[in-house]
């Protein structure tokens, strides 16, 4: 036999809330760290571009959705300029509310979702910093079109 407080409806109705808000907290927690565990493995796979110098492996770690030809060619030559160059770091950084909107003009062709910086082990420090976004379950980085 059942205890009393099993078979009361008010008991029944706590338990279904409070795992409904169990199952909803999980499910925000896992795709939260598949998110930040995109990012990273985005991050990841640039360093590694980087330390080989392999300027067709950071191309492709791009968005090309929506992408003309002569953009994708002045960014390919801004590729070609700094995959020579050394690097100190690639960190995955939160977006802030200055790179989430769009420049006047420009529109991402993926959402963003994160910023990857790069500091390049030159005597200057110079750095570059990538807008990355989701495309499908993976990140990429973005590119910025011309707004129509």
């Amino acid at each position: 036999m059942r205890p009393l407080f099993l078979r009361q409806p008010w008991f029944r109705r706590l338990f279904s809330a409070a795992l409904g808000l169990l199952l909803g907290i999980t499910l925000v927690a896992g795709w939260s760290w598949w998110n930040a565990r995109s990012l990273r493995a985005l991050a990841e796979d640039l360093r590694q571009a980087y330390a080989a110098h392999d300027a067709l492996a950071i191309e492709q770690l791009f968005c090309w959705d929506g992408v003309d030809a002569t953009t994708r060619s002045h960014i390919r030559f801004v590729i070609l300029q700094e995959h020579l160059l050394p690097v100190a770091s690639v960190t995955v950084r939160p977006l802030d509310i200055f790179a989430a909107q769009p420049g006047p003009g420009l529109r991402p062709n993926l959402p963003p979702a994160g910023t990857i910086e790069v500091v390049f082990a030159t005597t200057d420090r110079l750095s570059a910093a990538f807008l990355a976004g989701r495309d499908g379950f993976r990140h990429k980085l973005i590119v910025m079109l011309p707004a129509n």
